[in-house]
């Protein structure tokens, strides 16, 4: 049976998250930090660089993390288990991306080439930046993603301006704290694509892609067959979650590391 048309008289009522979702969005956060913690204080907080087993036991401990908890949300808003484990084995390439090669790829430059630091920010105040730049790329990729293979035109699906709108922040943040602040983001870039881990982060984020490419057309097609498009856009909402959560959890990641191995940077005359 063909899904009845909406009526232009009835107000929709935005897609979320249902309550469901939010408790893996929340479990998330929190077995992230605890995963985190843990290894923290197992890890030998000598020399002046930490240890890359440190990046690689959280990078496996958030990848299960996604697994579980991303499979287990999105599920729960009403997409099928196959577009759940696709979306799951995404954010798990993504988490192995920004919590194992990223970081290390970060540090190995750091020990050749120190960042340059125009105003004289924190170690701590240089990772927020890459944060907020880096976290703006990754949600205009999962949201241009979510424009291709959409169920339906706004404002039952994703709009376009949005990946715009995202780009231009991220290009423009980078521009801005380069001129007037630090070269942080700039570098953290260029050492995640010219260093010794380029090649794995860009395998990992390949592999990312896909995989949240085909949980969200398999999302589409059964919000076609049901006649639900807010279906996709609560998917999308749950996917926008749990990349903010993961994003969180990097910077806090990253502050604890930097507090125990600070960044080497120089601040011109």
């Amino acid at each position: 049976m063909a899904a009845q048309p909406a009526r232009p008289d009835v107000r929709r009522r935005p897609a979320r998250p249902g309550a469901a979702s939010l408790v893996w969005i929340g479990a998330a956060g929190l077995v992230g930090i605890l995963a985190i913690a843990v290894v923290l204080n197992i890890q030998d907080h000598g020399g002046t660089v930490p240890p890359s087993s440190t990046f690689a036991a959280v990078a496996i401990a958030m990848g299960v993390v996604a697994i579980v908890t991303v499979a287990m949300a999105s599920h729960a808003a009403g997409t099928t288990w196959r577009a759940a484990i696709a979306l799951a084995g995404g954010f798990a390439a993504i988490a192995l991306a920004k919590f194992g090669m990223g970081p290390t790829a970060l540090y190995q430059g750091n020990r050749i080439e120190p960042i340059q630091n125009l105003a004289g920010t924190s170690s701590g105040g240089m990772v927020v930046l890459i944060a907020i730049v880096v976290g703006a790329l990754y949600l205009a990729a999962i949201w241009l993603l979510a424009v291709v293979f959409r169920p339906a035109a706004p404002p039952d699906g994703p709009s376009g301006k949005v990946v715009i709108g995202l780009t231009v922040f991220a290009v423009g943040g980078t521009v801005v704290t380069s001129i007037f602040i630090s070269t942080a983001a700039n570098q953290y870039l260029d050492f995640a694509t010219t260093g010794l881990e380029a090649s794995g982060i860009a395998l990992a984020l390949f592999v990312a892609a896909g995989l949240v490419a085909v949980a969200f057309r398999g999302t589409a097609v059964r919000s076609k067959a049901l006649g639900q498009a807010s279906m996709y856009l609560t998917v999308l909402w749950v996917a926008i979650a749990f990349l903010l959560v993961f994003q969180v959890l990097w910077i806090v990641f990253l502050l604890a590391v930097v507090a125990i191995w600070p960044f080497r940077s120089v601040t011109p005359k």
